[in-house]
């Protein structure tokens, strides 16, 4: 007996196979859009941005040079454009700014170094040490450096560099001084050209002088707050006029 052969469709396994793909397109279409969602959900969303490096450049500042919202989708940042923004601040010398999965933003800074703060026409200048304004405030909340008193700049702004070589000379004088100094002074008042004095946090004044010889003047600061220790409370004053120098203590 001759059975006769199946009856092969062609055109069938066409519409199955095209049937397949389509479902296996759907598939990859419905996972793109799963994870595509799943990205832009709310697990994403940064819960925190942390700065590191700052100490001159409150938290706040930050957020607002690099306009940070409140909330944001770190696969919705553009890192290179917040970097970007940061640089453009005079006070931030160099900046990274990453990703820390699942909902973290790391912006790490590298502060161009404020020596002292002046007052001008229309707020306070905090000025580098070559006498640049690095910002320009109209109150001061936090006084992390000295205030330079007794002088007053008119029209500086960001950018300008002072031209007064007094103010000049005195943030050299402080850009000698090492860190644990620098942060005993308060204020250098400029009575004259010829009679600068340098406060420190407890009241100890620091006769500088004139003008001259600020450079050796800040060793000799250095030196000498060193060596007083905890005695600073009970000094009147120190006078770097004298070689020696004058050390005057309280009666």
């Amino acid at each position: 007996m001759i059975h006769p052969e199946p009856f092969n469709d062609p055109g069938k396994d066409k519409r199955l196979l095209s049937t397949h793909g389509f479902i296996g397109l759907l598939l990859v279409l419905a996972v793109l859009i799963a994870g595509l969602l799943f990205i832009k959900s709310s697990y994403f969303a940064v819960g925190s941005v942390i700065v590191e490096g700052n100490k001159y450049v409150s938290i706040e500042d930050v957020y607002h040079i690099a306009d940070i919202p409140e909330s944001i989708n770190i696969f919705s940042l553009n890192t290179a454009n917040i970097k970007m923004r940061l640089l453009h601040d005079l006070r931030i010398a160099e900046t990274d700014v990453s990703r820390r999965f699942p909902g973290t933003i790391v912006i790490s800074i590298k502060e161009r170094k404020p020596m002292a703060y002046v007052a001008s026409n229309y707020g306070f200048l905090e000025l580098d040490k070559q006498g640049v304004v690095l910002a320009v405030f109209k109150n001061i909340k936090q006084v992390n450096v000295p205030m330079i008193t007794g002088s007053r700049l008119e029209n500086e702004y960001v950018g300008d560099k002072v031209d007064d070589k007094v103010i000049d000379n005195i943030v050299n004088y402080l850009s000698l001084l090492d860190e644990a100094t620098l942060n005993q002074l308060s204020e250098i008042n400029i009575r004259s050209s010829e009679q600068i004095i340098a406060y420190t946090v407890n009241s100890v004044h620091i006769r500088l002088g004139n003008n001259e010889q600020l450079p050796d003047k800040a060793k000799l600061t250095n030196e000498i707050l060193h060596e007083l220790g905890d005695k600073k409370k009970i000094v009147e004053y120190i006078d770097l006029n004298y070689v020696p120098p004058v050390i005057k203590f309280k009666p």
